[in-house]
């Protein structure tokens, strides 16, 4: 996690660069479709934010407006898609996001073809004029070599169907990480919820598909103190909590400090 961020994004390590470096990064979830709490988290330290455009009700325009928060306040920030499709891929890519995490990502096939979305020489469409390409000052050529050098794809590892095939999708080339989305794993296994141990094993299998690839694993944790057992996994991202549950749980610890105030 970074204290201070260079101006300069195209001279700094990416956040593509960083993750695929197995760098220790953390983020959380952003439900509020408002761009002063992307100004707001900017401000503490967190190496990314992700937009959740899948359980979140962001339209294109909140989307735009937070992403130019990002891009103001120089903060690589991620997109996570609503589902596996290249115009959701490319909207979010256009907009400015470092890169997308990707739901449902069953198969390698999947895979392949968020990775070809998200890649020019793939099917990504081509456009300087969005603000990924600089509203047309970019050079083609620029905007080819920086926005497929620095576009992050993340695809999540969210059913018992991925999970068996985490290594084939992990082997896919462009794919960057894979993320473990533990609640929805639990359903998929049928499990009560996220500590059944055959999540736990699950997400060990997904880590060994990683190390067995040299493809980076991220994995949500709703408490950071689950960070350091999942640590020694290899896991090096974390998404933690949200905007939403980072308020309720300031707002309640304000609250419990105040009645212990007033009662001592």
């Amino acid at each position: 996690m970074t204290a201070a961020r260079p101006g300069a994004a195209d001279e700094a390590p990416s956040l593509r660069e960083r993750l695929v470096a197995g760098d220790f990064l953390f983020a959380t979830f952003v439900k509020t479709t408002s761009h002063q709490t992307v100004e707001v988290l900017a401000a503490t330290g967190l190496d990314t934010l992700v937009l959740d455009a899948e359980h979140a009700p962001f339209g294109p325009e909140s989307l735009d407006r937070s992403l130019l928060a990002a891009r103001a306040c120089a903060l690589p920030v991620l997109v996570r898609v609503p589902y596996p499709r290249g115009a959701a891929i490319q909207q979010a890519l256009d907009m400015g996001a470092a890169g997308v995490m990707v739901p449902h990502v069953d198969s390698a096939a999947i895979a392949l073809e968020v990775v070809r979305a998200a890649r020019y020489g793939g099917t990504r469409g081509y456009s300087a004029s969005p603000r990924a390409g600089g509203y047309g000052q970019r050079s083609m050529a620029d905007h080819l070599r920086l926005s497929d050098a620095h576009t992050a794809v993340i695809v999540q590892i969210e059913s018992g169907e991925a999970v068996a095939q985490a290594r084939e999708i992990a082997a896919v080339p462009g794919v960057d990480c894979l993320f473990v989305g533990p609640a929805d794993l639990a359903v998929s296994l049928g499990a009560d919820g996220p500590g059944d141990p055959r999540v736990a094993e699950a997400i060990a299998r997904v880590c060994a598909a990683g190390r067995a690839t040299q493809c980076a694993v991220g994995c949500f944790v709703s408490d950071a103190a689950q960070v350091a057992g999942l640590r020694a996994l290899g896991i090096a991202f974390f998404v933690v909590g949200s905007d939403q549950a980072l308020l309720r749980a300031a707002a309640r610890q304000a609250m419990a400090g105040a009645l212990e105030s007033i009662a001592a």
